[in-house]
């Protein structure tokens, strides 16, 4: 796993995308809580410069040179007034404000400061309150929460903050027909679930390509399938032995081989790993989903396999394929118990993507916790979970945007 500082440990992280209307990424919201997992209060102002934001700003350094996206990040009333500073460019930050922020000078000071600097501003959970309008001139984005805060109840204002040049981010679209009503209002980037849930119907028929990908899939997943099949199946589809190459050759295989066959790279990687990147190029390369959604599939399938890891399971395999299962009703617009009745996957696998049970379920409820920001299960976890889960999720960030590269 990548080495993070270990200050880190107690800064809990959840990720998630932030998008544009072409459902490509524009950035991440990181979101951040202490050791019990529940507040992001920070009391002292001097103490978070000195023992948290340092120190947080060395991972989030990692992260900018990885990602190369906009970050979103919330900042307490205290770390705004403070001294406190990002060592890291401000083109590639967004300081979000709360709507409910005390708004006294000192604070508007504080913006000041911190915009002469270069930092911009979005305005988080803003819900038309006059009160806050006096923010507006300050914030670049403004994120309005769509399930609190109906749009189609707020037309008129949303044409004004338009009008402003403001950017609008609609928060929680949980399914595509708000996606649609947001982009038909004017909202310029989106946040939520519904890329993760199919926007087809149970019973969709698969087509031939997406079948043929699914086929390809279940030979994978026989444990006694030899190296010659493998080569062979490789060897018929043009685009996996090319991308199999490169792979071969990219820093995240951590080998440089030249080979003289397909076979040979076969061999050369290994069953078990061939058999993961195989899967991953079939899926990314037999599906019109947008790359979010499939870098959101990585992250999991990676952060279960690094939780099994730090526990010396032996599973640490099968919690990959169960990570990443756990959306291929996403990736193929189907009903996830049609999609997997296609799969062979055993039945603890099956279980722990349908019913979050067993030791594999426990990777993936902890991962979820993670994705979804769902603090309260995350408080639930002992402080050494707690910490395996927030390096494994900060790793699995990193090594699924060097797959993204790779394998695209």
């Amino acid at each position: 796993m990548i080495e993070f500082p270990t200050a880190l440990d107690d800064l809990m992280m959840a990720q998630q995308p932030i998008l544009k209307r072409t459902k490509e990424i524009f950035g991440y919201e990181l979101l951040f809580r202490g050791k019990d997992a529940l507040n992001a209060n920070i009391s002292d102002g001097e103490t978070a410069t000195g023992q948290v934001l340092v120190n947080l700003c060395i991972g989030i350094t990692k992260l900018e040179s990885q990602l190369r996206k906009p970050f979103f990040i919330n900042m307490t009333t205290d770390l705004m007034l403070s001294d406190a500073f990002f060592p890291i460019d401000p083109d590639t930050v967004y300081i979000e404000i709360l709507e409910k922020q005390k708004l006294s000078p000192e604070f508007f000071e504080a913006l000041k400061k911190w915009r002469s600097a270069g930092y911009r501003f979005a305005l988080d959970d803003y819900q038309f309150d006059t009160d806050y309008q006096a923010l507006l001139p300050w914030v670049s984005i403004v994120k309005i929460d769509v399930l609190a805060t109906p749009p189609e109840q707020h037309i008129a204002q949303i044409a004004e903050l338009k009008s402003r040049g403001l950017i609008l981010l609609a928060e929680k679209v949980e399914d595509l027909a708000m996606f649609e009503l947001c982009k038909e209002l004017g909202f310029d980037l989106f946040q939520g679930y519904f890329l993760q849930r199919p926007e087809l119907i149970k019973g969709k028929r698969i087509d031939s390509a997406i079948h043929g990908a699914i086929e390809l899939v279940n030979a994978l997943q026989n444990k006694d399938i030899s190296i010659d099949a493998i080569a062979d199946l490789v060897t018929k589809n043009p685009k996996l032995s090319y991308q199999l190459l490169r792979i071969l050759n990219s820093p995240i295989c951590g080998v440089y081989k030249t080979v003289v066959s397909i076979k040979e790279a076969v061999i050369f990687l290994g069953l078990v790993q061939l058999k993961k990147w195989a899967l991953l190029i079939t899926l990314t390369s037999s599906t019109n989903q947008p790359k979010a959604l499939l870098k959101v599939l990585l992250t999991r399938a990676r952060c279960c396999q690094l939780l099994a890891e730090s526990k010396k399971s032996s599973l640490a395999d099968s919690a990959f394929m169960v990570g990443l299962m756990s959306g291929i009703d996403a990736v193929f617009n189907v009903e996830k118990t049609v999609a997997l009745e296609q799969i062979a996957l055993d039945k603890n696998a099956l279980d722990a993507i349908m019913n979050q049970t067993g030791e594999l379920g426990s990777y993936l409820t902890q991962t979820l916790s993670c994705e979804e920001q769902n603090w309260d299960n995350i408080h639930s976890l002992s402080p050494a979970e707690r910490t395996a889960l927030n390096r494994a999720f900060l790793d699995a960030m990193l090594w699924s945007e060097e797959v993204m590269q790779s394998i695209n």
